[in-house]
């Protein structure tokens, strides 16, 4: 029945008919074939008191007992056991393979244990392992605890610096939005990277990754549980948590890998959303808190609840760890600020001063200060190491909302007066940045301070560069899918295409027309060349005359009797001068028209030559554009395919994971009947042998050979116990992969299957 259950469920689930079969696949992987008390747990777990101790006791107790602890070294109580000797611990929870103790009593590792001896049996090796990996359960009331595997190998590593080679940056997470507003909420969460060029913005139900250069998305993460209320990037920066959930509810924080967009830990199961979570220096702790007023601590990788702290009265509104993993820092809506120790969990310091709620906190990165903001208006700074508050201003008029320090030591806050603002260590500003409408509620500064964004009521979110604050960036929190950033891409693609196609079409006519006008202007030039160069010889001409006839006037006065016929010769060369005159004003005329059509032909030709300068700007302007345009719509594309290659690569997964425990469920089965069949077999012999024994005198031949017969299937059983119980064993571990795959399904169809 719940088989057929969770098949029409899967039906009714699926958001279209691609999704059929992974819902039927979940429902098989799912539903329970066998009967789980067939195996009880006791049977599989392996404890101290039962197990371990007697091993232990035979093989290691001469040497490691609390009378005699060799290294420090005790093995004869559970509690010695995990407090290890003098060089550290012996054994590492859910971890064998890096537990010391394993490595030497299998002579992995030297001195080999004990020693001088041959290795414990091999028995015994395996149920030290086995104990080991269960999580090393003391008694039978103590519960196995798997080790989260990837937790483990994700966060194996930490720095306080930066970490060794590239900063880490979205490469494999999906740029598909999993709800579709026509605008965003008001922005409860934004977070930078303390060494990536990365942003992180709080939306609904998914949390977007910006790159703070470009202001390009980079990624959309995926948090179904509800609304991003804190986001908090690990000190090297390879890892976000979120936290956050749905009011009066349910509440958690998931820590995700910032490469990857994978989950790695979820912690918390809180009946109402959760307001404020942060991860410790070394990434084994996590802290949340919300209108529940309790501070719970949770273990990582297990996920199990270490501490609770009560002290508050009010919703707790901000967390952070110091980032030496000391001290951890929390603040709640009536004023109250409080600082634990964080591994005890004792408090360390309660800060008295503010006059209002509590709405952001974070350290100095070297642990020794702790800055915290107020609705009261100001910020103050608390000594750590003093125990006393050493500085406090005015910051925002109507109440900060929020503050956070850069890796340089400067300090980001935002308030109700809608301004974000940049400070030095001792509260003097630096630089103000307005752009927000409303009041603003959310700031981040990126680890090197060339940046600062904010976020305020109407869902705006807005960066700025320090260098210039009129540099900015708007950053959607609620940014469209695939299929309408393709859409827009190719539409634009279209228009940038056919703005080239005119510009081009109009930057062709304009070179044309230049290239005309340079020839009407090269032939005005020629044609002035060829006028003046007449103009000269007229002039030249002119002159020769006017001295011809000076000659003549004076050989007129000198010979009287050639008078008449000079006279006639003079009024000859009269009449000779006035046809040059006419001549050279005429040529006067003709080379200033030329001039004119010189000069008039070399303003068309710099107008031309401005106009197609102009025209290849606005080509060049065009080659851009149409490159962009080209580059947005192959990058949707390219979103397009990982999206589908991610949903083909999870649905195959869930088949797998059906089929393979499809595959173990069908042997768990047949050896079960087996072994039903030996024990009855066993139970016969059994029951023989009585009555065999009854009559030993007359049938000892017979009596020896049915002891025989029952040692043989007593052996049998033996081992068809063990190899069930391995079937089981296999079995339940295939079942956690159906599991996760099951849960990884769960996700990416609440993700990506139909964004609402």
């Amino acid at each position: 029945m719940l088989l057929k259950n969770l098949f029409f469920d899967g039906i009714r689930s699926a958001m279209n008919r691609k999704l059929f079969m992974i819902a039927w696949c979940c429902a098989l992987v799912a539903a329970p074939v066998l009967d789980e008390e067939a195996f009880a747990d006791d049977e599989a777990k392996i404890t101290f008191d039962e197990h371990i101790k007697p091993i232990f006791r035979e093989h290691c107790a001469t040497c490691h007992s609390q009378s005699d602890k060799q290294s420090d070294l005790a093995l004869d109580t559970f509690a010695a056991t995990l407090a290890g000797g003098s060089s550290g611990e012996v054994v590492k929870e859910s971890n064998s393979g890096g537990s010391r103790l394993f490595a030497l009593v299998t002579h992995a590792e030297e001195p080999h244990m004990p020693p001088d001896k041959d290795p414990i049996p091999a028995p015994q090796r395996e149920l030290i392992k086995t104990w080991i990996d269960q999580g090393m359960p003391e008694n039978s009331g103590s519960k196995i605890k798997r080790k989260n595997n990837a937790a483990a190998a994700m966060l194996t590593t930490t720095s306080s610096g930066k970490p060794e080679g590239p900063a880490a940056m979205p490469e494999k997470v999906l740029r598909q939005p999993v709800t579709l507003t026509p605008r965003s909420a008001a922005i409860a969460a934004i977070a930078a990277s303390p060494w990536a060029p990365l942003v992180a913005v709080g939306g609904q139900q998914q949390v977007s990754l910006y790159n703070t250069q470009t202001g390009e998305l980079a990624g959309i993460i995926p948090f179904p549980e509800g609304e991003p209320q804190s986001l908090t990037f690990t000190r090297d920066g390879k890892q976000l948590l979120i936290g956050g959930g749905r009011h009066s509810h349910s509440g958690c924080a998931v820590l995700v890998d910032v490469t990857t967009g994978d989950r790695i830990s979820k912690v918390g199961d809180e009946l109402d959303i959760v307001l404020a979570a942060d991860i410790s220096f070394d990434k084994k702790r996590i802290a949340i808190g919300g209108p529940k007023k309790i501070i719970r601590v949770y273990d990582t990788f297990s996920g199990d609840l270490i501490v609770e702290l009560k002290k508050h009265t009010d919703w707790v509104f901000a967390l952070r760890f110091s980032p030496d993993g000391v001290l951890l820092a929390s603040g709640d809506r009536s004023n109250g600020l409080v600082v634990w120790e964080s591994q005890s969990g004792l408090v360390y310091m309660d800060c008295v001063g503010h006059k209002g709620e509590i709405r952001g906190l974070d350290f100095r990165p070297d642990s020794n200060v702790l800055a915290s903001a107020s609705k009261d208006g100001t910020i103050k700074l608390w000594d750590m190491p003093e125990l006393r508050e050493v500085k406090s201003w005015a910051a925002h008029g109507g109440g900060a909302t929020g503050v956070a320090y850069s890796q340089n030591g400067l300090i980001a806050s935002v308030g109700m007066d809608s301004k974000v603002k940049l400070w030095n260590g001792d509260g003097a500003v630096q630089k103000e940045f307005a752009g927000l409408g409303e009041q603003a509620i959310e700031v981040a500064v990126t680890g090197d301070a060339t940046q600062v964004i904010g976020g305020d009521w109407t869902g705006k979110v807005q960066l700025w560069q320090v260098a210039d604050p009129n540099q900015t960036l708007v950053l959607a929190a609620n940014p469209p899918s695939i299929e309408q950033r393709l859409a827009a891409a190719q539409t634009g693609l279209v228009a940038v295409e056919t703005e080239f196609t005119a510009v081009k079409q109009a930057t062709d006519a304009t070179i044309t027309e230049a290239a005309t006008a340079q020839s009407q202007l090269t032939a005005a030039q020629q044609a002035a060349a060829d006028m003046a160069n007449k103009l000269a010889e007229a002039a030249k001409t002119q002159a020769a005359v006017v001295a011809q006839v000076a000659v003549l006037d004076k050989q007129a006065s000198d010979l009287e009797t050639q008078l008449a016929a000079v006279r006639q010769q003079r009024t000859q060369m009269g009449t000779q001068l006035e046809q040059v005159n006419v001549t050279v004003t005429q040529l006067t005329q003709a080379a200033k028209s030329a001039e004119d059509a010189k000069a008039a032909a070399l303003a068309k030709e710099q107008a031309m030559a401005k106009a197609a300068e102009v025209a290849r700007a606005k080509q060049a302007e065009a080659d851009a554009k149409l490159a962009a345009a080209r580059t947005a719509s192959e990058r949707a594309q390219a979103d397009k395919a990982a999206l589908d290659a991610a949903a083909a690569k999870v649905q195959a997964e869930a088949v797998a994971m059906a089929a393979k425990v499809q595959q173990l469920t069908e042997q768990t089965v047949a050896a079960l009947a087996q072994k039903q069949t030996q024990e009855e077999s066993a139970a016969k012999v059994a029951n023989d042998l009585k009555a065999l024994q009854d009559q030993l005198a007359a049938l000892q031949k017979n009596l020896e050979t049915t002891v025989a017969v029952q040692t043989t299937v007593q052996t049998q059983l033996a081992e068809q116990q063990k190899k069930a119980a391995d079937l089981k064993a296999a079995q339940e571990a295939a079942e956690q992969e159906a599991a996760d795959a099951k849960e990884k399904l769960e996700l990416f169809q609440k993700a990506y299957a139909t964004p609402k």
